[in-house]
């Protein structure tokens, strides 16, 4: 053998030890920070992220503005991090991924967040089940996109409320137009730094609702079938019998298959963002255990099969049927790190927002972030001022749920470094 071609293994694993370990170290905004056993350090030091998420159209310039103006307000406030949700609805007027409206009023807020010594952090929207709506013109081009439910209708997002039309995540038109927008959006911001970008919100089918039965969920289908021996045909008519919608392969395809999806789009991230390897977020939906093989397939599948996130932010974190911790979703999180030897960082999607909670439960919500490993930091949205689900009234009082933690933050950071210590 060619002593070159015995050095070349060697020479592979050291590289991508390398790049693992450089994967975990990054200068940010001339800080060099590091995520290591779940925690953030920054220059050295231990930080906990008090993140806050404004939900706002940031391509209108005047709320852009409105929001660089109160940047010095929430940095008193404690803020260290704001996420920055980009809809595709509001930047994408072909429905093609395409940017029609400029990014110059996002690039300046950026900037400014980044001038008063706060890290800026860049997610999407992409999808249409809880919140999200895809371009119009996009429905025009594509009809057939529509995800179809077991009963063979058409399908529209009841289960949240927000009426609009839900893509098929098999649909190839869909995937590509709404990675389209997420590299465009990551190649016009790649020269920024962000701590993370965040795959779409809570990525999932939906819980009340049977997805996907339609065409292209049947082909991408019968071409894993077609690895996987055992598995039952594709129904061949509507209403989808309930064995088949409960067997364990397809409740894997359809695992594999939302991972799938997720890797996709962190893929058109990091591919545009530049040379940096930016850390990926990705929500994590373990809701009540009825809903779960309608909303993710098989959960240990899934998140199994997130092999390039770096933070896994959990949902529901508070069982909001029983009004109790939702521990089961931390325990899968941290089972499928243990499968899969990751090092990825806990947080929670949104720990706090201004219509789910109650006042009387935000101190054993907090704390059983703390107990069952958070780390790296709390998620509050909607970052703003008024509505139903923002945490603050006028001039930025917070609400009763936000004043929980807000007047007594002397408190609350004692309890994190005391869940720190305990960690160790």
């Amino acid at each position: 053998m060619n002593p070159l071609q015995k050095f070349l293994p060697v020479a592979f694993i050291l590289w991508a030890g390398l790049v693992c370990a450089l994967a975990s170290e990054r200068v940010i905004n001339g800080k060099h920070c590091e995520l290591k056993n779940g925690a953030l350090y920054v220059d050295g030091q231990w930080r906990f992220m008090k993140t806050g998420k404004p939900l706002r159209n940031f391509a209108d310039a005047a709320q852009v503005d409105q929001l660089i103006a109160d940047l010095a307000l929430l940095k008193a406030k404690g803020y260290t991090n704001l996420e920055l949700n980009c809809y595709w609805h509001h930047f994408d007027t072909a429905g093609d991924g395409s940017i029609a409206h400029s990014l110059e009023p996002l690039r300046r807020l950026i900037d400014a967040i980044q001038t008063q010594g706060m890290f800026a952090s860049l997610s999407v929207e992409t999808y249409a089940v809880g919140g999200g709506a895809l371009p119009e013109a996009f429905w025009k081009k594509h009809p057939e996109a529509v995800a179809v439910d077991s009963e063979g209708r058409a399908v529209r997002d009841t289960e949240y409320g927000f009426n609009s039309i839900v893509p098929s995540l098999f649909d190839e038109n869909y995937l590509a137009a709404s990675r389209r927008f997420i590299a465009n959006l990551a190649a016009g911001l790649a020269d920024k730094d962000f701590l993370y970008c965040e795959t779409t919100v809570e990525p999932q089918y939906m819980g009340t609702r049977q997805l996907d039965y339609g065409p292209s969920a049947r082909a991408a289908y019968e071409k894993w079938r077609a690895r996987n021996p055992g598995a039952p045909m594709f129904p061949r008519s509507f209403p989808v019998d309930k064995n088949f919608i409960k067997n364990p392969y397809w409740n894997r395809f359809r695992a594999e298959h939302l991972a799938a999806w997720v890797s996709g789009d962190i893929a058109a991230f990091r591919q545009n963002l530049g040379d940096k390897h930016t850390w990926m977020a990705v929500d994590y939906l373990d809701a009540d255990e009825g809903t779960m093989a309608a909303r993710v397939g098989d959960p240990m599948l899934f998140l199994e099969g997130l092999k390039d996130a770096d933070i896994i932010q959990v949902n529901w974190h508070w069982h909001i049927v029983t009004r109790s911790p939702n521990d089961k979703a931390y325990r899968r999180v941290r089972a499928a790190m243990k499968t899969l030897k990751k090092d990825w960082a806990i947080s929670e999607h949104m720990t706090l927002n201004g219509s789910d909670f109650k006042p009387a439960e935000v101190r054993a919500l907090l704390k059983n972030t703390l107990a069952q490993g958070t780390q790296f930091g709390w998620e509050f949205a909607d970052l703003s001022c008024g509505g139903d689900f923002s945490l603050y009234k006028g001039g930025w009082k917070p609400k009763p749920v936000m004043a929980v933690i807000e007047d007594n933050w002397d408190y609350w950071k004692k309890q994190i470094q005391s869940a720190r210590e305990r960690a160790k």
